[in-house]
């Protein structure tokens, strides 16, 4: 009972994990999270067996596993289609890098959604707010009134004039970034961040989310399938101990 306990809340993890990926299917930037599984601490079992006058007898029979478990909930940054906008300040990225942006906090953190816009001051922010930074850590600023153009190493010109460099980050360890909303990362651990040497700017574009809806409905259904196949188990075996604790023990006169 507890085994297939574990199995269902598994199902269910799965189940909410790509649901969540089909909600952000047309969020730009976005990278589905995919879901590890690993068994549960196994238990040696033994049998003890005393005879009168003998020692203790202790014969191994042979380990018990108690179940599955969610061992992680990783991204999965395999790169999205490029969708073109004609907006000057979309910004797709083809490559493993990303854009630095930094919060109302000042926390650091990390994009692959390029669709942004400016402030009041003509602060260069992300959709969620935060200031998008360039090369030096610092907030890019450009003039409100002019024609922004960014090249494919990120340099941004206002009317022939170079007002900012977008300060793209790659890292050696992925597995080191956490999501943190629907297309936003946040470093956790040894990360390994360096400017962008393999990535490109593409101006007037956004890359679309990589979540495929079809992949995802069929795992939907499957993972469905898996929780009530669980679900069925528990109840039979509730039926069985119920049907136990009605007739062991009872006499038969």
């Amino acid at each position: 009972m507890y085994a297939a306990t574990s199995g269902a809340l598994v199902a269910q993890s799965a189940v909410d994990t790509i649901a969540n990926n089909l909600a952000n299917v047309n969020t730009a930037g976005f990278k589905r999270t995919l879901l590890q599984v690993q068994a549960q601490r196994s238990t040696q079992l033994y049998r003890f067996q005393t005879d009168p006058g003998n020692a203790a007898a202790q014969q191994p029979i042979g380990a018990l596993g108690s179940g599955a478990e969610v061992y992680d909930t990783p991204a999965d940054f395999a790169q999205g289609a490029i969708a073109s906008t004609g907006n000057d300040l979309d910004v797709a990225l083809s490559g493993p890098g990303f854009f630095a942006t930094r919060d109302g906090n000042g926390a650091l953190g990390y994009t692959r959604n390029g669709e942004f816009s400016l402030d009041q001051n003509g602060t260069l922010t992300a959709q969620n707010g935060d200031k998008v930074l360039d090369a030096n850590g610092s907030p890019i600023v450009l003039p409100l009134t002019g024609k922004a153009v960014i090249d494919r190493s990120g340099a941004i010109t206002v009317d022939g004039q170079t007002v900012g460099q977008l300060g793209l980050t790659e890292f050696t360890n992925l597995s080191a970034l956490r999501p943190q909303g629907s297309n936003r990362f946040v470093v956790s651990g040894n990360a390994g961040a360096r400017p962008a040497t393999t990535t490109t700017s593409l101006q007037g574009s956004i890359e679309k989310s990589n979540a495929d809806v079809v992949r995802s409905m069929v795992d939907l259904i499957a993972n469905e399938r898996w929780f009530e196949a669980n679900q069925k188990s528990i109840q039979t075996q509730d039926t069985a101990n119920a049907q136990a604790v009605q007739t062991v023990g009872r006499s038969s006169n």
